[in-house]
């Protein structure tokens, strides 16, 4: 017997369908993307984490340089008052030390303060006699030297830095220039070195300074 063998049909490769493959090119994009962004997500945690890390380093940082920065502020008012008493003239319970420095009222008694001390303050005769002959010690000629008083609250309400009342006062009088005579616009009060009398002047008026510190 003849065996016969049909030839099968002719098979056509399979042709792909292009919506197929782009939805499957762009799963393939965002499973790429997922993986990415989850990758990304772990980076971002750890930097945050190093950025608290960071923080709280800093934050300690920042402690220290305030602790630091306050014992230097504590240590130059203690130098400060050690100088004043003994580079200046001991009076009774505080010492008084003269700075040949041009500053404004308000710098001047920053500086004062600064040096933990405050500006001068005469309270009495006593006191206003002494300061005076060490001033005029200190400054040879005629020079305005700062005290701690002013009128800047209330005109003709004269204040000690302290915020307590001026009682006793050492004005120039002479009739010529009897003080004070600068009304509203002179606030501040500085002392002759010559002869220790008082003026009223201006507070933005650049001049030497008075400082006193206790004892």
């Amino acid at each position: 017997n003849t065996h016969f063998t049909y030839p099968l049909p002719s098979e056509e490769p399979e042709k792909k369908n292009p919506e197929l493959s782009r939805l499957a090119a762009m799963d393939q994009a965002i499973h790429r993307l997922n993986v990415g962004h989850y990758t990304l997500d772990i980076k971002v945690t750890q930097l945050l984490e190093r950025m608290s890390r960071l923080e709280n380093r800093l934050g300690d940082t920042e402690d220290a340089i305030q602790q630091v920065s306050s014992y230097c502020k504590d240590n130059r008012k203690e130098i400060g008052r050690l100088e004043g008493c003994q580079k200046g003239r001991k009076m009774g319970y505080k010492c008084f030390l003269a700075y040949r420095v041009y500053e404004t009222y308000a710098d001047a008694s920053e500086k004062c303060q600064e040096r933990g001390g405050r500006m001068a303050m005469p309270r009495d005769r006593k006191e206003q006699e002494a300061l005076a002959e060490y001033v005029k010690s200190v400054f040879h000629g005629n020079w305005p030297v700062w005290l701690g008083i002013n009128d800047e609250r209330s005109e003709g309400l004269y204040l000690f830095e302290d915020t307590t009342r001026v009682t006793y006062f050492q004005w120039r009088k002479h009739f010529l220039s009897s003080q004070p005579d600068g009304g509203k616009r002179e606030n501040c009060v500085a002392m002759s070195s010559d002869d220790g009398d008082w003026w009223d002047t201006y507070c933005e008026r650049r001049m030497y300074y008075l400082c006193e510190f206790d004892v």
